[in-house]
C-alpha cells in the first residue's frame, strides 16, 4: 500500500456533474461518515425509497491520485434529519479508496469550550479546498446534539456550502465530529458540528471505528447494558435521591458537564441523563463518582456503586 499523506481521509461527495456537494470522512477502508442531508441533496426526492441501491460519486482530495469511487448507504448507516435530531449517514465504497488514503482516527469530542479545531472543505461555489481554523464554543444551534464552531483563523476562511460532512480535527489530529450546518448570513463565522459520540448514537455501526484513548483504554462509549446498571446503582445513593444534593454533586462534577446536562424533575430520568452525559467524557463517570464520595463518606450504596463501576470496567465488551 502506498504511504498515506497527512489527513488523507478527506472525501468529497459529488453531484452527477462532478460538483462538490458535501464532504465526508473515511473511517474505515471502505466506509465514509457524512451528513444524511448531503446524500439527500445529491440523490434527490424519493431517494430513501430505494436507498441501498442508489449510488453517488466520491473522490479524494487527500490523495495524490485521481481515484473516484461510488458509494451506497449501509442499511444501519442511515439517520436522516428528524426535527432537531440525527443527520448522519455511513456509506460503503466501491471500489475502495486509493492506496494512499488512510482512515481517520475517530474520537469522542468530550469537553468542548475553547478548544481549537480545523476543518477542510471545498465550497460548492467551486472555490479551491480550504482549511478553516475554528474554536468550539459549546452546545447550541438547532439541535441539543450540535456544538457551535466559531471561525478563528487570521485568513478569515469560513465554513460554507459544501462543507457539510467535513471532519472537525482537534489539535491531536483526531476527528471529533463532522460539520452539519453553517449560519446563513453573509460574512458569518459561525457553524455547527455533530460530535462523534452523537454520530455513534445514531449509527451504532460506527462504534468499532472509534479509536482507543492515548493511554490505551477504551473510548467512553459504554454499552446500554452498562448504562442501565450504573443508573440503577446511582438512584440508590442518598445524595442522588435528594434533588438539592444532586444539584450540588452535578456542579462538583464540573461546569462543562453541569452546563450541558438536560435536567428532569423525575429522579430516574434525571439520573439517566446525567449518567449518559458523563459517559461521553473520558473521565466523566470518575468525576461524578469522586463528587459523590465526598458527600457519601463511604455509605453502603456508594460502595455498591463503586463495585458496580469496577466490575463493568473489567467486563468483556465494556467501553470504560
Amino acid at each position: 500500500m502506498a504511504r498515506s499523506i497527512e489527513d488523507s481521509w478527506r472525501v468529497r461527495i459529488l453531484t452527477a456533474d462532478g460538483t462538490p456537494a458535501g464532504s465526508g470522512v473515511l473511517v474505515e477502508r471502505e466506509r465514509v461518515l457524512t451528513c444524511a442531508h448531503v446524500v439527500q441533496d445529491v440523490l434527490g426526492p424519493g431517494a430513501e425509497e430505494d436507498l441501498p441501491r442508489r449510488r453517488l460519486a466520491v473522490d479524494y482530495p487527500g490523495s495524490l491520485s485521481d481515484g473516484v469511487s461510488y458509494a451506497s448507504v449501509l442499511p444501519q448507516g442511515w439517520a436522516p434529519p428528524d426535527g432537531e435530531r440525527a443527520d448522519v449517514a455511513v456509506l460503503r465504497l466501491d471500489p475502495p479508496p486509493p492506496g494512499d488514503c488512510g482512515p481517520a482516527r475517530l474520537r469522542p469530542c468530550g469537553p468542548v469550550r475553547g478548544r481549537d479545531v480545523r476543518i477542510f472543505g471545498q465550497g460548492a461555489d467551486g472555490t479551491p479546498g480550504l482549511w478553516v481554523a475554528a474554536r468550539l464554543s459549546g452546545a447550541g444551534g438547532l439541535s441539543p446534539d450540535w456544538i457551535q464552531l466559531d471561525s478563528a483563523g487570521a485568513t478569515h476562511a469560513r465554513v460554507r456550502g459544501g462543507y457539510s460532512g467535513a471532519g472537525v480535527v482537534d489539535v491531536g489530529g483526531d476527528v471529533i465530529g463532522i460539520v452539519v450546518a453553517g449560519l446563513r448570513r453573509t460574512g458569518s463565522d459561525t457553524a455547527w458540528m455533530i460530535p462523534v459520540e452523537a454520530a455513534v448514537r445514531y449509527c451504532p455501526l460506527l462504534t468499532d471505528a472509534v479509536s482507543l484513548s492515548e493511554d490505551g483504554s477504551a473510548s467512553p462509549l459504554w454499552p446500554r447494558e452498562a448504562l442501565r446498571e450504573l443508573v440503577t446503582a446511582l438512584v440508590r445513593i442518598p445524595s442522588m435521591r435528594d434533588p438539592q444534593r444532586r444539584d450540588s454533586v452535578l456542579r462538583d462534577t464540573g461546569d462543562d458537564i453541569a452546563d450541558l446536562a438536560e435536567r428532569s424533575p423525575v429522579l430516574l430520568e434525571d439520573v439517566r441523563g446525567i449518567t449518559e452525559l458523563c459517559l461521553q467524557y473520558a473521565d466523566g463517570i470518575d468525576r461524578l463518582a469522586a463528587a459523590l464520595r465526598w458527600y457519601e463518606r463511604g455509605s453502603l450504596p456508594m460502595r455498591d456503586f463503586d463495585r458496580t463501576l469496577g466490575r463493568l470496567r473489567g467486563a468483556p465488551g465494556s467501553r470504560p
